[in-house]
């Protein structure tokens, strides 16, 4: 996110003591809408002990934020303060691997201020990669988001179980096949032919970008070249889920460049399109403007 990114999520619910955060039982069924119950603990942690305990509290060992650059997000909360604000959070889609072991969670933040509560909250989205530990428990990998001016609009958790039947036939690396194709064709051509009527994209100042039609209306706006290079990726063991952490550089065609940090998570369901990989979600986050010489 912006602001201090995560610095902002939105969801109700009743914080639980730490003796209550446990791993599920062994054997016991799990599915995307249990990681959505996962992201409503953390944002609970958030309403009742501060955003950066929570984020101490969830967060894998070795997770990443960008702060612009990747950072391990665990040490880099641990050394801040408790902003003075009441950050609170909702997932409203969730997608879990059929392997049990990534997932992800995205959906509206809400920041108000601990000072003046009466203050015009902060909203955006948050996106987080999540990954079940050796010791069963679910913690956040990579975590990420966006903010925007009005509150969310989207109404209900959309959860999706993947199956692991479409891992079967072989689809190659979805990061490198959607680079290489942006290149040869373009950024739209690439866009439609990964997207569907699930994917959701992210970009700072705007509501979710949902579906392969808002998706070509938005690339219409934002002309010009995109390239993608992956710094980090993973997949699932049953192999329908993959994230990747990249850099993007985007050329507008009247010149102008903004360079940047994406998140992509890409899924393989036998419902929607088993031979090739398709977008779930993305976020993008560009660098800051480097400040201007001195003279």
């Amino acid at each position: 996110m912006t602001c201090i990114h995560r610095a902002c999520r939105a969801l109700l619910a009743i914080a639980l003591p730490v003796s209550m955060v446990v791993p599920a039982a062994a054997g016991a069924p799990f599915g995307a809408a249990d990681l959505a119950a996962e992201e409503a603990k953390f944002a609970a942690w958030s309403v009742r002990h501060g955003m950066r305990d929570a984020f101490v509290e969830f967060f894998a060992d070795d997770s990443i934020l960008l702060r612009p650059d990747p950072v391990n997000g665990r040490d880099y909360m641990r050394a801040q303060a408790n902003p003075p604000i009441v950050l609170d959070w909702r997932s409203s889609l969730a997608v879990l691997s059929a392997s049990g072991d990534l997932g992800m969670s995205t959906g509206p933040w809400v920041s108000t201020s601990k000072a003046d509560p009466a203050a015009p909250a902060g909203h955006g989205q948050f996106f987080s990669v999540w990954q079940r530990q050796s010791t069963g428990q679910w913690k956040v990998l990579i975590d990420h988001g966006i903010s925007h001016d009005k509150p969310a609009t989207e109404a209900k958790l959309a959860a999706y179980d993947l199956t692991g039947q479409a891992a079967a036939a072989p689809a190659g690396d979805a990061e490198a096949g959607f680079a290489a194709r942006t290149v040869a064709a373009s950024a739209a051509v690439a866009y439609a032919e990964a997207s569907t009527d699930r994917t959701r994209l992210l970009r700072n100042g705007r509501q979710p970008i949902n579906g392969t039609a808002a998706i070509a209306t938005y690339l219409q706006s934002v002309p010009g070249s995109w390239r993608w290079q992956p710094v980090k990726q993973g997949a699932s063991k049953a192999g329908d889920f993959a994230y990747a952490l990249g850099t993007y550089t985007w050329q507008a065609t009247d010149g102008a460049k903004q360079q940047g940090h994406y998140i992509r998570v890409w899924v393989r369901d036998a419902g929607v399109d088993s031979k090739r990989w398709k977008l779930a979600a993305e976020v993008l986050t560009p660098r800051p403007p480097a400040p201007a010489p001195k003279a």
